[in-house]
């Protein structure tokens, strides 16, 4: 059966490949690491026949190829192929080693700790760079964003007891700060949507990301950013490391400033959905990084959550 994928993926990519391995499955896709001419590829295979979601992940893949190709701080994943009538998708193989991975080494190798601080200024030059090649004065943040708001915000009403205890009037808090926030229409911008440190592979002093597949191009630089923070708050690292490498994200995407409306919100948007996930979840881990983080980093932001 490999070997027949194999063989069909060369044929509809033109492509003579010489290894193909499913690396993952989820709901929208299968993931495959591929070879041709021994240079290493991802291959993902969309399932269904509507090929919406792959033409849009293709168009992100070549934003981020044609502001990665010229710049020696950014690991390019090239130009993809696309199959559109196939519903399949070859990508550039980003080398490198993720970024989560060379943190935890950071705890015990002064090396890597340096590095790593380094890797994070970069970071956050990139979101700066991203937010001034894509804002949209005048346009209308993405509509998804306000029902995915929604949508957390009912989620942790329902947890059984928390929900009663610690979100309870959640729904309309989240009503009236979405309506706040359009009110001050805030200029748009583009996101990777997935913005963590799983996604970030690095080589060096050189970064590359991948998993663009949840890209909107009408959210908030914001939206990257407090993903990262709470990715970040989640992690077993010691205090003085966390406060080196945000401060030198911060000092990468100086001097980018926005309304307090636009940290309110998008702080909120990623501590409810953090919650969501966590608390939802059936693995007792998850559920007790939950628990931490109610008392500790994931308190609202009137609370003081506002840590950037």
């Amino acid at each position: 059966m490999e070997n027949l994928t194999k063989e069909q993926f060369s044929q509809d990519l033109d492509m003579g490949l010489t290894r193909l391995d499913l690396i993952q499955e989820n709901k929208y896709c299968h993931i495959y690491r591929s070879e041709c001419d021994g240079q290493p590829f991802i291959i993902k295979k969309y399932k269904g026949d509507d090929s919406a979601l792959i033409e849009e992940e293709a168009k992100a893949l070549n934003f981020y190829h044609h502001i990665a190709k010229d710049d020696p701080a950014l690991i390019d994943s090239k130009a993809v192929k696309l199959i559109a009538g196939k519903n399949l998708l070859c990508i550039g193989f980003v080398e490198g080693e993720c970024f989560s991975d060379l943190l935890y080494r950071g705890r015990k190798d002064t090396g890597v700790r340096e590095q790593s601080i380094r890797i994070m200024g970069i970071l956050g030059r990139l979101m700066k760079g991203l937010y001034e090649m894509t804002r949209s004065p005048g346009v209308e943040t993405s509509p998804f964003i306000f029902e995915y708001s929604e949508h957390t915000s009912r989620q942790l009403a329902s947890v059984p007891l928390l929900g009663f205890l610690l979100f309870r009037g959640i729904r309309k808090e989240t009503a009236l700060l979405s309506e706040s926030f359009k009110a001050a229409r805030i200029t748009p911008s583009f996101i990777h949507g997935d913005f963590v440190f799983r996604n970030i592979h690095v080589d060096g002093e050189r970064v590359g990301l991948i998993d663009l597949a949840n890209t909107i191009p009408r959210s908030h630089t914001l939206n990257d950013v407090y993903n990262l923070k709470f990715a970040l708050n989640n992690m077993i690292l010691p205090k003085e490391f966390k406060v080196e490498l945000w401060s030198a994200f911060q000092n990468g995407i100086k001097p980018l400033a926005f309304p307090e409306i636009a940290h309110h919100f998008y702080y909120e948007y990623h501590r409810r959905r953090w919650l969501m996930l966590k608390l939802k979840s059936r693995n007792p881990k998850d559920q007790m990084q939950a628990f931490r983080g109610l008392f500790g980093f994931a308190r609202s932001f009137e609370q003081g959550g506002m840590a950037l």
